[in-house]
């Protein structure tokens, strides 16, 4: 399931002169990964992807003490507060579902929604994600593209299953689409929005990978940070309001790495990118995630005598 990218630009460093051996790609399965995670010659292994499986790679570093770094999985939390402007929170709710088809895993599935904004909100949420272009990926004009395999989108359309049975209510989407000519074959789906939805449901609870949003209501500032955490992840969150003391205070209180005030999903070079609890393991980006890549030493230089009391 990884992408050819590793290989393309494998090619382009090799055409742009870079010495052979100083980038490597390896292809294989969980046997090859052991072998190098294991291996005694490598320093360090940063992986990017779910918890189970950042836990076995730790444990498969563990006797060699590598440095690692995690970037895992996540339910994160997006709050909309009753001061919020109610389309901009729309607007970050869209990115924070529906871009890369909902296979994004700091997206922010799990949208609290203060009860006095909550009915313009869904009101806006659902008119503005049914009129989503779905289609070629290559065509500037197109919105969404497929999931990344039919696999996968069986399994994104079981948790949509899954969302019915456990009662909540879905707005809209939550199709597997048929598109015509080039685009036969592509795993695509309409996007889903869940509402009424409770904290202990499989949907809320469970990391789906795809274009699934669950919309929950609360009434205070202290109800929706409790509420937040209660996660085993804690990889992103995003809070809306037009009061920053609050805004400042809530992220402060919520237990994700990386958090965004009236905005989601960017992620310039400069800012760190970490993952808190069962979300990672180190940063990346930033002057953090260059330290995450160096390795320190000590040098002391005496310019003098050594201060010695012993004859």
């Amino acid at each position: 399931d990884t992408p050819l990218t590793a290989l393309a630009l494998g090619e382009v460093l090799k055409e742009a002169g870079l010495p052979d051996g100083l980038y490597n790609v390896i292809l294989g399965a969980k046997e090859t990964g052991q072998l190098l995670t294991r291996h005694p010659g490598i320093s360090k292994v940063s992986f990017t992807g779910e918890m189970a499986t950042g836990s076995a790679i730790c444990a498969d570093a563990a006797p060699t003490l590598k440095k690692i770094q995690m970037e895992l999985g996540g339910k994160s939390p997006l709050i909309v507060f009753e001061d919020a402007d109610v389309r901009e929170a729309v607007s970050a709710a869209m990115l924070a579902n529906w871009y890369s088809s909902g296979q994004v895993c700091s997206n922010g599935t799990r949208i609290f929604v203060h009860s006095s904004v909550k009915e313009a909100f869904i009101k806006q949420f659902v008119e503005r994600t049914r009129k989503i272009k779905i289609g070629d990926p290559f065509d500037p004009s197109v919105q969404m593209g497929p999931m990344i395999h039919h696999a996968h989108l069986d399994k994104v359309l079981e948790y949509v299953e899954i969302g019915r049975k456990e009662g909540a209510d879905l707005l809209c989407g939550g199709e597997r689409l048929s598109l015509e000519g080039a685009l036969a074959k592509g795993a695509f789906m309409s996007p889903a929005i869940f509402d009424n939805c409770t904290d202990d449901m499989r949907i809320v609870r469970e990391e789906i990978f795809g274009p699934v949003a669950s919309v929950l209501t609360f009434e205070t500032e202290a109800e929706v940070v409790e509420r937040a955490n209660d996660t085993k992840y804690g990889l992103s969150a995003g809070v809306f309001t037009r009061n920053l003391q609050r805004a400042h205070r809530v992220v402060r209180d919520i237990e994700a790495g990386t958090t965004w005030i009236n905005n989601y999903n960017l992620a310039p070079a400069e800012l760190p990118w970490t993952g808190h609890k069962g979300s990672g393991i180190g940063v990346s980006n930033g002057t953090y995630g260059v330290d995450d890549w160096t390795q320190v030493k000590s040098v002391y230089v005496e310019m003098d005598k050594v201060d010695c009391p012993y004859e």
